[in-house]
């Protein structure tokens, strides 16, 4: 990032090249930093958990919850498997932070840490399925949910600031679309929470879009900080 982000020591040089993923920015044989690999990979674990999921039975792929699969062994399973690797992505960005010496490392590292114990919570308190009565570990999954796809897009806005470089606007445009998308996912699905009135159709997709735009959303955040790290 340049120091039109604020978030960089002044004497820290612009970057000027956008790598790409398996390279690092200043020179077509540098390799990636480490921890932007296995968070990358942490991701991408993540990613076909979650798509496995849908191969568990029971689960409508348009109108219900991915936490609904914890109907089934398999499903809970995958759902844990799912968040350690999120987990595991926190702890790989939070090594990105520190290298790359941001002025905001302390409200960064904050947020990834609040991000997974969201993702404990999700992992080890399961949904109240329908038609059950409501449960603690059914109100403590929810708000680790809430709090898994709330965090994302605020860690994306902060690190990006006020950058005009491609990295920061790709990033804040990336976290904007996605607070919006959760923001009506909130709408849509918080009569059912609240109010415990039927499920609107499709929310299962709409939830859906919502963490793929957390992946991507993730993945802006690893770019960048690796554009602003110099330790391999």
């Amino acid at each position: 990032m340049t120091t039109g982000s604020g978030l960089l020591a002044d004497t820290r040089p612009p970057v000027t090249v956008d790598a790409p993923a398996g390279q690092r920015p200043g020179g077509p044989s540098t390799p990636a930093p480490g921890w932007y690999r296995y968070a990358l990979g942490a991701i991408t674990v993540a990613l076909v958990a979650g798509l496995a999921l849908h191969a568990v039975d029971g689960v409508h792929p348009l109108h219900q919850m991915l936490s609904e699969t914890v109907a089934s062994p398999t499903g809970v399973l995958l759902l844990g498997v799912a968040a350690a690797a999120l987990v595991t992505a926190a702890a790989c960005l939070g090594i990105g932070i520190r290298r790359a010496g941001l002025r905001r490392s302390g409200p960064l590292t904050l947020l990834l840490a609040l991000w997974a114990a969201g993702l404990v919570a999700l992992a080890v308190f399961p949904m109240d399925l329908s038609g059950e009565p409501t449960t603690y570990a059914g109100v403590l999954h929810r708000y680790g949910a809430a709090v898994a796809v709330a965090v994302p897009p605020l860690l994306g806005l902060v690190l990006a600031g006020a950058g005009r470089d491609d990295g920061a606007r790709q990033l804040r445009a990336a976290a904007v679309v996605t607070a919006v998308a959760g923001v009506g996912f909130a709408a849509a699905h918080g009569p059912t929470i609240l109010l415990d009135a039927d499920s609107l159709p499709y929310i299962g997709l709409l939830e859906r879009i919502l963490l793929a735009l957390v992946l991507v959303v993730l993945v802006r955040v690893a770019r960048v900080l690796r554009d602003a790290g110099t330790g391999p």
